[in-house]
C-alpha cells in the first residue's frame, strides 16, 4: 500500500509540474523539463520545508531512483542500429575527440579545486571531485544510480550534491546555450541562421502539443492477441539489465576494491549486446525504437521527479560553500572550452556541432538537441549526425558510464593528485593530437 500511495504522489507531483510550466511563462523560457518542476513541488512538500508528506513515502521515492535508472540505460541502444566504428569516426570524430576533452577536463577541474581548496580549506571528501561530471554531464538519473556508490565509498552526501549539480547544470545548459545561440548569430559563427529574428522565442512554446502538431509515439510490431507491443519491449529491457546483472556479478568478484560496481552502466552494455544479438539474428526489425524510447522517458521522468522530491536538503546545507566553488568552476571550463576549443578542433559546422554538446554537457540530452533544433532546425548541418555518432561512444564512457563508475574508486585508491595527472595528461593529448581530426568529413 506504501507504495501505491507514493507512485499515486509522483503522479499528482508531475500533474502540478505540468500545470505550472504550461501557465508559468519562466518556466516555458528556462525549458525546465516538468519532472524537474513536479521534484521541486515534492521537495517544497517535503520534511526539509513545508513537511506535508509521510516519511514512508518520501522513504519509497527515495528508493525509486537506483531502480530506474537501470530501465533508462538498458534502452539508451535498443533498436538503434550500431555502427561500425569506422563510420562513428567519420561522422562525428572531431566532435567525438572535444566531448571527450570537456568531458575529461570537468572531472580534472573538479578533481583540482578538491585537490588545492576544498579539501585543505573545508575539509571536504576526495569524492567531492566527482559531483562535476556526474551533476552536469551526467544528469540526475546518474546522479541517482550514483547514490548507493558514494554511499558505499563513504561519501553519503554525495548523492543529494549531485542532483543540486544535476539541476544547476540544467538552468546553465539552457539560459547559458541561448544566450550563446544569440552571440553565435551575431558573430557569423552559425552556418545556418542569419540573424537573431530566427531564432523561435521558447517562451512562446507551449507544454502540451496541439491537434495539428500531434505524432505517433511508437509503431506495433506484434499482434495485441498475442503479446501486447509494449510488454515485449519491456521485456527486452530486463533481459539487457539482467545481462548486466551477470557482468555486475563477474566484475565484483574479480577484487574487493569492485565490490560496489554499481549495475546501471553494464545495463547499457546488455542493451548494446541484445541489439547486437538482435542484428545478427534478423530480429532487430521487431524493435522499435520509439517504444524503447517511451520506456526510458516514463523511467526518466518517475525518476527525476522522485529524486528531486526525496532530495536531503540538509547534505546540500552542509556544503553550499564548497558546492559553489565547485558550480562555478564547472561553468567557467565548460563554457571556456566551448569559445576557446571548439573552433580549433572542430573545423565543419563547429558551432552547431558544439552547441548541441554544450547542452548535453550541462544539463541533459534533450537540452543539447534543443539547442541543436534552435541553430539547426532543418537539419541543414553535420550537427545532428556528429552528435548521434559522438553519444553512441561518450555514454558508455562518462556522464554514467565507465569512467564515471570508475573515477571514485580511483581516487579512493590511488589518490586525487594521481588520478588528477591521468586525466588530465589524456586530456592534453586530445587537444594536442586534434588537428588532423579537424580537417575531417565532420
Amino acid at each position: 500500500m506504501d507504495f501505491l500511495v507514493a507512485f499515486g504522489g509522483l503522479g499528482l507531483l508531475v500533474i502540478a509540474g505540468l500545470a505550472l510550466r504550461s501557465r508559468i511563462r519562466l518556466l516555458r523560457s528556462l525549458m525546465l523539463p516538468v519532472s524537474v518542476v513536479g521534484g521541486f513541488v515534492g521537495l517544497a512538500l517535503g520534511p526539509y520545508a513545508l513537511d506535508l508528506t509521510p516519511a514512508d513515502t518520501v522513504a519509497v521515492w527515495a528508493s525509486l531512483p537506483g531502480i530506474l535508472i537501470n530501465f533508462v540505460f538498458a534502452a539508451l541502444f535498443l533498436g538503434v542500429a550500431i555502427p561500425s566504428a569506422g563510420s562513428l569516426v567519420r561522422i562525428g570524430g572531431p566532435l567525438l575527440r572535444f566531448a571527450a576533452v570537456v568531458a575529461l577536463g570537468q572531472l580534472a577541474v573538479g578533481m583540482l579545486l578538491t585537490w588545492l581548496v576544498l579539501v585543505p580549506f573545508f575539509g571536504t571528501p576526495e569524492l567531492f571531485a566527482s559531483l562535476l561530471e556526474v551533476g552536469f554531464i551526467g544528469g540526475h538519473g546518474t546522479a541517482a544510480a550514483m547514490t548507493p556508490v558514494f554511499a558505499d565509498l563513504g561519501f553519503e552526501a554525495g548523492g543529494a550534491l549531485g542532483q543540486m549539480s544535476a539541476t544547476v547544470g540544467i538552468v546553465v545548459g539552457v539560459v547559458s546555450g541561448l544566450s550563446l545561440v544569440h552571440w553565435g548569430v551575431r558573430r557569423g559563427h552559425t552556418s545556418v541562421l542569419e540573424s537573431s529574428a530566427e531564432i523561435a522565442d521558447p517562451g512562446e512554446l507551449t507544454t502540451l502539443l496541439p491537434e495539428g502538431e500531434r505524432t505517433t509515439a511508437a509503431t506495433h510490431t506484434t499482434r495485441s492477441g498475442a503479446v501486447d507491443t509494449f510488454t515485449l519491449h519491456v521485456c527486452v529491457t530486463a533481459v539487457a539489465i539482467l545481462i548486466g546483472w551477470l557482468l555486475m556479478y563477474g566484475i565484483r568478484s574479480l577484487h574487493p576494491s569492485l565490490s560496489g560496481f554499481p549495475l546501471f552502466p553494464l545495463a547499457m552494455i546488455g542493451g548494446i549486446l541484445v541489439q547486437l544479438g538482435a542484428d545478427r539474428t534478423g530480429t532487430a526489425l521487431y524493435f522499435d525504437r520509439a517504444t524503447f524510447e517511451r520506456i526510458l522517458g516514463l523511467s526518466l521522468d518517475v525518476l527525476i521527479v522522485a529524486a528531486i522530491a526525496s532530495l536531503r536538503l540538509d547534505l546540500f546545507l552542509q556544503n553550499i560553500v564548497p558546492f559553489t566553488l565547485m558550480m562555478i568552476a564547472g561553468i567557467v571550463w565548460t563554457l571556456g572550452a566551448f569559445l576557446l576549443l571548439a573552433p580549433r578542433m572542430i573545423r565543419r559546422d563547429w558551432f552547431e556541432q558544439a552547441i548541441g554538446f554544450y547542452g548535453m554537457s550541462t544539463g541533459v540530452t534533450a537540452i543539447g538537441l534543443m539547442l541543436l533544433r534552435v541553430v539547426d532546425p532543418e537539419n541543414r548541418t553535420t550537427g545532428a549526425q556528429a552528435f548521434a555518432a559522438q553519444a553512441l561512444v561518450i555514454s558508455p564512457m562518462v556522464g554514467g558510464g565507465l569512467v564515471t563508475v570508475t573515477i571514485p574508486i580511483l581516487i579512493l585508491n590511488f589518490g586525487l593528485g594521481v588520478v588528477f595527472a591521468g586525466v588530465t595528461a589524456l586530456a592534453l593529448a586530445l587537444v594536442l593530437t586534434a588537428k588532423p581530426w579537424a580537417h575531417g568529413g565532420a
